[in-house]
């Protein structure tokens, strides 16, 4: 369940805050990519993850979920462009998309 409250916290805080990030690394006018892209990336990997975790078990997958997620909000928080900001979002929507089903899965195998 704290892996879930890692991806609520993120949508909270980046929703907060960007105003800020949109003015400090231009590009306003590709600002929802921010939300469109990371909500994208989760979507089309949950299946995937879902067939993986059927096959590798639930622990890795949530293991590199988590991994994917907080290498995307390090790169997030040192990109320089709009565009990087992007493409940061992805790889942490690749890695929400891994650990918000997996949390679920988990709990309902407990």
């Amino acid at each position: 369940m704290l892996t879930t409250g890692l991806v609520a916290i993120d949508a909270t805080i980046v929703a907060t805050a960007v105003p800020s990030i949109v003015h400090d690394v231009g590009g306003f006018s590709s600002f929802p990519w921010l939300f469109s892209a990371y909500m994208l990336a989760q979507a089309v990997s949950v299946p995937v993850y879902a067939k993986l975790a059927d096959m590798l078990g639930r622990k890795p997958l949530i293991l590199v979920g988590i991994g994917l997620f907080l290498l995307g909000s390090v790169l997030c928080g040192l990109a320089g462009t709009m565009a990087a900001l992007i493409a940061f979002r992805v790889i942490q929507g690749l890695g929400a998309g891994a650990v918000q089903p997996m949390a679920i899965m988990i709990a309902g195998d407990i």
